[in-house]
């Protein structure tokens, strides 16, 4: 066999290679719901807690710092607890990203709970996935599958989690402020004209 078919059989093989991981890639990531388990609750007083812990007996998702993170939306927040090892950065829109600051961590061994004060205390699930703009959005876990107990790497990805969040209290509009004056103003100007009758001359 000549030089330049064994690399043309190279090629193939290393080209065979890389589809057959893209179509792993993709039947990880399509069926990314399984490997993960996320408890939320809530105190009532605005304290939200999320722990995470292993949703598969063979796989775990492992976490490093610059190569994965723990994503999700929150409102209101007056403070971020991490557990030791994470940092928390919140944007202008109350969307909060954890990651590791040095090793890697395998979510679930053992679970790890972060937590979000918000000034709104009453909950709903966040859970909204196909709005063009959710105001309810799920989270995102990012990183690599590995598989348990030996923490061999597999493929990196995603897996969405749903959780109770703070529920946001709009604020009146200035049309509803208009509106509401309007019908007050009548029984206002009822109970005056009892308190205070016009005296005749």
């Amino acid at each position: 066999m000549d030089m330049a078919h064994r690399a043309t059989r190279r090629k193939v093989a290393g080209f065979s290679k890389a589809i057959a991981i893209l179509i792993l890639a993709s039947a990880w990531m399509a069926s990314a719901q399984e490997y993960l388990s996320v408890t939320s609750t809530t105190d009532g007083q605005g304290l939200f807690s999320y722990t995470f812990g292993l949703g598969s007996p063979s796989y775990v998702w492992a976490v490093s710092p610059g190569a994965g993170d723990i994503q999700l939306q929150s409102y209101g927040i007056l403070d971020v607890i991490s557990p030791p090892g994470w940092t928390a950065t919140v944007d202008a829109n109350d969307y909060i990203t954890w990651q590791p600051t040095s090793d890697t961590f395998y979510l679930g061994q053992p679970s790890l709970t972060f937590s979000v004060l918000s000034s709104y205390t009453g909950s709903i699930l966040y859970d909204q996935w196909t709005e063009p703009d959710p105001v309810y959005p799920g989270g995102f876990v990012i990183g690599v599958i590995c598989t348990m107990p030996d923490d061999q790497p597999i493929v990196g990805g995603y897996e969405t989690f749903t959780f109770l969040g703070p529920q946001v209290v709009p604020e009146p509009s200035s049309l509803a402020l208009v509106g509401f004056s309007l019908l007050l103003m009548k029984p206002t100007r009822r109970l005056l004209c009892q308190c205070f009758p016009r005296q005749t001359r």
